[in-house]
């Protein structure tokens, strides 16, 4: 059993974030009880890291240990794996000059709102992300399947839960925005759809919106209440103005309601439904709403 390098302080390191991304920074302090290292990161903001997601040049990525008996296969831009190490194995025959690993790949195609589509990164990373790099039955969840102890989401293993996620509707994993490779436009906050991630269906990932009628005025409120930090907000002035700004990232294209109707529906949804409080309800304006309880729909 090989003994993983011990990370020390002023390593240069690459940390996974939970949004799925790769952040440089420098190890500041390090606690080898519970496998994590302080990371200073470029804006000066300093977080607890685990050691999992913390990557450096010197030792194979994947079981954090150094060459020993099995060399380490160059990768293009980084030469760090062995070759059984790497998800999928490295090839013997797997040109050293062009090779790439999958966590350059995913260094390079994952992207906020949505991983790249197009070109050989984004080629080189559906065929990758069809297996995971552990074993999704050794996770230890809690008892609403949102996080487990492991801290071990997505394809790319890194860290969760970032409300920018997506869970797959056949395993139950949860996939970050920046690693998926099926959405055009970005995830609003507390978004929900039907997913299926590559593993699953053995080739692309498959979305489609869920039917939305209380759902999207759920999302709306939900989204504006993160982002302004209120509790209740105008029908007319917030809650339309905010749904037909976003329409096209509301319903991903796949469906159309007209202009002149939204506003009836979506007034109808915040008066009749339970989620919902209106100002009326606690002596202000009627034409204020708000969530019962914020929960974002998954």
């Amino acid at each position: 059993t090989v003994t993983p390098t011990e990370r020390s302080e002023g390593d240069d390191v690459l940390a996974r974030w939970s949004d799925g991304l790769l952040y440089l920074g420098n190890v500041k302090r390090v606690d080898g009880v519970k496998q994590c290292c302080l990371v200073r990161f470029e804006d000066n903001s300093e977080f607890w890291v685990l050691r999992k997601d913390i990557h450096s040049e010197e030792v194979c990525c994947i079981c954090d240990a150094p060459p020993l008996k099995e060399p380490l296969i160059n990768c293009l831009k980084c030469r760090h794996y062995h070759p059984e190490c790497h998800t999928p194995a490295i090839e013997p025959e797997a040109d050293s000059d062009s090779w790439i690993c999958r966590q350059c790949v995913f260094a390079v195609a994952t992207k906020r709102g949505g991983a790249l589509k197009r070109g050989r990164f984004a080629r080189l990373m559906q065929f990758m992300k069809l297996r995971l790099p552990y074993q999704l039955s050794s996770l230890d969840w809690d008892p609403q399947h949102l996080t487990n102890q492991q801290q071990c989401y997505c394809y790319c293993a890194g860290p969760g839960w970032n409300l920018k996620m997506l869970q797959c509707g056949s395993c139950g994993q949860w996939f970050h925005e920046a690693c998926t490779q099926c959405l055009t436009k970005p995830l609003l906050y507390g978004d929900f759809y039907q997913f299926q991630c590559s593993v699953c269906t053995k080739g692309p990932e498959t979305i489609q919106r869920l039917p939305m009628t209380v759902d999207l005025a759920h999302l709306v409120l939900y989204h504006l209440s993160l982002c302004c930090k209120r509790k209740y907000f105008d029908f007319d002035h917030e809650i339309l103005s905010f749904t037909n700004e976003n329409w096209d990232s509301l319903l991903l294209g796949l469906s159309d309601t007209p202009r002149q109707d939204r506003c009836h529906s979506l007034l109808n949804a915040l008066n009749s439904h339970k989620d919902f409080v209106s100002g009326k309800e606690i002596k202000k304006k009627k034409c204020l709403f708000g969530l019962q309880v914020r929960s974002g729909r998954t």
